[in-house]
């Protein structure tokens, strides 16, 4: 090969590179020269504003998920075989869950979970699973009213203890 062919091939497969601007990290808070994972502090603190804020709304949240678990429950347990209510049910107590996860509520989240499990196993039939239903549902009204947050305390421990009692009962 000629190295006039060479520079020609060469010149072919030349690649130029554009260093474009990261306008969504740069929106994040990140700084394209502050380095590899780098936030801006000012972002953050905004962010945990945000979040703080949020937090406040837990309680008006929590009550109405509460709420439609309750009203729901009611129109299952009245209407065993109905697939549909069912699902709506199982949605509310991961609601449940969710929230109190996000918001940092464990002992609400922990009743949200095993409610959204046991609701996979249910047999409406049964009346011994009704028991177990209602139990979630009164712990976890319990807990709201009581404004309980978290596993310590002995409220908590005692909640936790009725309904796995009643889950090892009636199961």
């Amino acid at each position: 090969m000629s190295d006039s062919e060479e520079k020609e091939n060469s010149e072919d497969n030349d690649v130029e590179i554009y260093h474009r601007i990261n306008r969504l990290k740069i929106k994040a808070g990140g700084d394209p020269g502050g380095g590899p994972g780098y936030l801006d502090p000012d972002a953050i603190n905004r962010a945990e504003t945000v979040v703080i804020k949020s937090v406040e709304l837990y309680e008006d949240e929590i009550k109405a998920v509460l709420e439609n678990l309750s009203d729901s429950w009611k129109k299952l347990k009245n209407n065993n075989d109905d697939s549909e209510e069912l699902d709506i049910f199982y949605n509310f107590a991961n609601q449940v869950k969710d929230l109190a996860a996000t918001f940092g509520y464990p002992l609400m989240q922990h009743f949200g979970l095993s409610l959204r499990e046991f609701t996979e196993v249910i047999d409406l039939s049964r009346t011994q699973h009704h028991i177990i239903i209602q139990a979630h549902i009164d712990a976890m009204w319990a807990v709201y009213s009581g404004g309980i947050k978290d596993h310590g305390d002995k409220n908590a421990e005692d909640l936790k203890e009725s309904v796995s009692r009643a889950i090892e009962k009636y199961s």
